[in-house]
């Protein structure tokens, strides 16, 4: 049953980044490359530490016997779209024809193909078209112009941005059963849904802790890097080793960089001293999870920080020479949310896939078929939400799906963050005598504050 409700104004972007995996990042004349190193050098010692503990996150037996994906290219269109019938890929129709249920979303092939083909298999009548875009990309093709073909399901994982189409009346009211008892606190009202459970991690080179564990006498190379204090107590004590060998998002120029690097600063006061840290180390910065990713590969940096938790552990199955380190103090937990919009062509098909993917054999298939996350309560085991509240319990900061989200998208109060995060970033290193970093600049200026400096602009 569906219930359309007039949209209360539509607001045009302007983005020219995107915050997730998508072809628009690598293009050559992408205004915001995928990483950058800052070219000053900094040394000095930090005296601020933020306290996280690290588990690795358990990856699920079945998706580990399924051995490796096809390696992903976002510049490849057919990685980016996907037709199919009866759980075959077919040839796409003619221009002027459509299929019974198209899906665009901010996710990556490789992590929902499989779901994708068993839902295909149960319904062989339906033509089914998924096409994979930029999270900001999505969002900005969505207002800006009608998609063709116009979609009967939107996923993404900007959360802010789902959340404002959805307020401003883009979403239909659904009432599917499993839908209507989907958990309060998974949802917002009855018209945008989460779908997923992903934890934002770290990810280091093996051969990397195991040098740095050999400088510091530890037998067990893990024991390096177990907790955002023993982050910063490399980048004070060894920042030769690590001067350019950090890597993590430029939260001006990705979205979901933004937005994760404002839900840090909500956990910890202490933010901040990380932030300063970082850039002291001459870290770089990237505009996607992939190319975090491929600089590690390369073995271009050693550790990466706030990553997509199902890219990474993907991309670590086919490169063993990586460990996913999940933080077990705070998790940041990212949900993917879906609506149908209220011009579908066939939303009775959208509401339809959205009912099964939440229904409790849609969400054995999301753990037992990829890494984002089974939200259902019933579901338990790897791969469940369940699962990873048994072993971090109290850790787990899922990312609200309400008012707050808007926050993140205030042009105002993007531009205060922005302004002390580059402030931080690019602090000088403390010279000899100078006050420790706690009681300097830094960590004096109350969290939100706008320094002098002029506030950058977020693309987003």
């Amino acid at each position: 049953m569906l219930t359309r409700r007039p949209p209360t104004g539509r607001q045009h972007s302007d983005n020219r980044c995107s915050d997730n995996h998508g072809p628009d990042n690598d293009r050559p004349d992408n205004p915001c490359p995928d990483y950058h190193r800052p070219g000053r050098q900094r040394a000095g010692r930090l005296v601020a530490c933020l306290a996280l503990a690290v588990l690795l996150s358990p990856v699920s037996q079945a998706a580990i016997q399924a051995g490796a994906r096809a390696a992903f290219d976002p510049l490849l269109e057919e990685h980016q779209s996907l037709w199919l019938q009866g759980g075959q890929p077919v040839t796409p129709p003619a221009p002027d024809s459509d299929a019974d249920l198209t899906i665009h979303a901010a996710l990556d092939l490789p992590e929902i193909r499989p779901l994708l083909l068993r839902y295909s298999r149960q319904h062989p009548e339906r033509v089914l078209h998924y096409v994979n875009r930029s999270a900001l990309g999505l969002e900005a093709q969505y207002l800006q112009a009608p998609l063709t073909p116009q979609a009967d399901l939107m996923i993404s994982s900007a959360m802010g941005l789902q959340y404002r189409l959805a307020n401003q009346g883009h979403a239909l009211a659904l009432e599917a059963p499993n839908l209507t008892a989907w958990p309060a606190n998974s949802r917002w009202r009855n018209e945008l849904y989460a779908m997923s459970f992903e934890p934002i991690v770290m990810v280091a080179r093996r051969d990397a802790l195991k040098h740095l564990a050999d400088l510091d006498g530890l037998r067990n190379p893990l024991d390096v890097l177990r907790s955002h204090r023993d982050f910063w107590h490399l980048l004070e004590t060894r920042p030769e080793q690590l001067r350019g060998r950090i890597i993590s998002y430029d939260p001006r120029s990705s979205g979901s960089g933004f937005t994760y690097a404002v839900s840090d600063a909500r956990q910890s006061p202490r933010y901040w001293t990380l932030v300063r840290a970082m850039g002291q180390a001459d870290a770089r910065l990237a505009s996607t999870t992939g190319a975090m990713l491929e600089a590690l590969a390369s073995g271009e940096v050693d550790i990466a920080y706030n990553l997509v938790g199902p890219y990474a552990v993907t991309f670590a199955r086919a490169h063993p020479e990586l460990v996913v380190i999940v933080p077990e103090d705070y998790v940041l937990i990212q949900r993917r949310l879906a609506f149908v919009p209220q011009q579908a062509p066939h939303p009775e098909a959208g509401e339809a896939f959205l009912d099964w993917w939440l229904s409790l054999a849609g969400q054995q298939a999301v753990a037992s078929d990829s890494q984002l996350g089974a939200l259902h309560p019933e579901v338990r085991g790897e791969g469940s939400a369940q699962h990873m509240r048994e072993q971090l319990g109290d850790a787990l900061r899922p990312i609200e799906i309400g008012p707050g989200l808007l926050a993140t998208l205030d042009r105002l109060k993007q531009a205060s963050f922005l302004s002390r995060w580059v402030l931080e970033f690019e602090a000088p290193a403390p010279v000899a005598g100078e006050a420790s970093l706690g009681q300097g600049q830094g960590q004096g200026q109350g969290q939100g504050q706008t320094p002098s400096a002029t506030p950058p602009e977020l693309n987003q």
